[in-house]
């Protein structure tokens, strides 16, 4: 019997079971393929390793990197030097770091698949490939296609995820990359891990042709920039959660004995795809309030701390998936230093997008300032005509 049980050992379920175990709590966690290499970037932001140090603490590989370049739809290039670093690792060396971490504070772990469970009484009875086991709560911490969510709630329908297809490459580099399209509501991603690097697209449409089409831009991108490269590569796919702006009204993530985190609970930025923050914050959260017997307190809390930042980045989606906004920001920030601060801001996490319209408003006289005494004729002229094609949200 456990006052606790996990379904998934990624950074999410990890990271709550050593939080439980730590201050006594009998906690496991169960996950049929932990460890594993996921598809993910590993991109750990600067406000993630800042707020949780025991990111910093753990003893596995990582690259710290400093420059970042954007591509625009038109192919227009531009280098950010980034104002804090962006740690990446290795998702199955990371997974691997916390989920060893609790079990040596005394989570108890079991490599099974979670066939089914139960509510029987005030106890879930959970049935693996292996055994059955009981617990008092049960967490939901299986990722974005969560059986655990589908069975306790009604499953998303398929326009509420991102589609994403990545590969790695025996290449190494320095800084990070992303490329956007003018026919895509997402972008293409390069990072720098220890040993390779990641490229992959995120696109917000999952049609069989959107696949095809995500999957030829991949190819095509490693073809131009890494050509001896694109024989025999491994192109792998995966479902990611979109935050929707119905979310936090319509879904509800948690009740007095169970409860969803990370991206079982779609807690994903829209904009920038950033997950992990999001999964170790609510295991963090969740974490009290099982400490204080307070789990239906989840829901609100989570709203409070970061939900309503992640359903301004849902409403402002649209707008900044523009193929003009985004070649217009590419080509001011070719010009002005201070919307490369802003861009490097985001990419590193420290965009709050329930202010950075005021900010960039503070910002503007200056932007238009170094934009004017930089820019040629011609991309005045573009930029204005991207701007004023914009569809602006209502």
């Amino acid at each position: 019997m456990y006052k606790v049980a996990i379904v998934g050992a990624g950074v999410g379920g990890s990271y709550l079971s050593y939080l439980l175990a730590r201050n006594g709590v009998d906690t496991i966690i169960f996950d049929f393929r932990a460890p594993h290499e996921k598809l993910c970037a590993g991109g750990i932001t600067y406000k993630a390793t800042a707020k949780f140090p025991v990111l910093e603490e753990l003893p596995c590989p990582r690259k710290v990197v400093w420059k970042s370049a954007i591509i625009s739809p038109q192919d227009r290039m531009v280098t950010i030097d980034l104002s804090k670093p962006l740690t990446i690792f290795n998702r199955i060396d990371l997974d691997s770091a916390l989920l060893r971490k609790a079990q040596e504070s005394g989570a108890h772990f079991r490599k099974e698949r979670v066939r089914s469970f139960a509510l029987e009484g005030d106890r879930w009875r959970i049935f693996t490939e292996s055994g059955e086991y009981r617990a008092d709560i049960l967490v939901g911490a299986d990722g974005a296609l969560s059986r655990t969510r589908k069975k306790l709630q009604s499953p998303l329908e398929k326009g509420e995820y991102f589609f994403a297809v990545e590969c790695f490459l025996r290449v190494q580099r320095d800084f990070v990359a992303f490329k956007f399209y003018p026919d895509l509501e997402g972008y293409l991603w390069a990072f720098p891990r220890v040993d390779s690097l990641a490229v992959g697209i995120v696109a917000k449409e999952c049609t069989r042709e959107k696949y095809s089409d995500v999957k030829e831009k991949l190819l095509s991108f490693v073809e131009a920039h890494y050509p001896t490269q694109k024989k025999g590569i491994a192109i792998r796919g995966a479902y990611i959660p979109f935050f929707s702006a119905e979310d936090p009204q319509d879904q509800s993530i948690c009740s007095k004995n169970w409860a969803l985190i990370g991206d079982a609970a779609r807690f994903v930025d829209p904009i920038s795809g950033e997950g992990m923050y999001y999964a170790i914050y609510s295991a963090e959260i969740l974490a009290a309030c099982i400490k204080e017997d307070q789990v239906p307190l989840y829901q609100g809390l989570c709203r409070k701390h970061f939900g309503r930042n992640l359903l301004k980045a849902s409403q402002g989606f649209d707008y900044i998936y523009q193929t003009g906004f985004i070649e217009a920001m590419a080509a001011l920030a070719g010009k002005s230093t201070a919307i490369r601060q802003i861009i490097s801001e985001m990419i590193v996490g420290n965009i709050d997008y329930l202010t950075w319209k005021r900010r960039l408003r503070k910002k503007l006289v200056r932007i238009v300032a170094d934009f004017m005494l930089n820019a040629d004729f011609a991309t005045k002229k573009e930029v204005m005509t991207n701007f004023v094609s914009l569809r602006y949200p209502r």
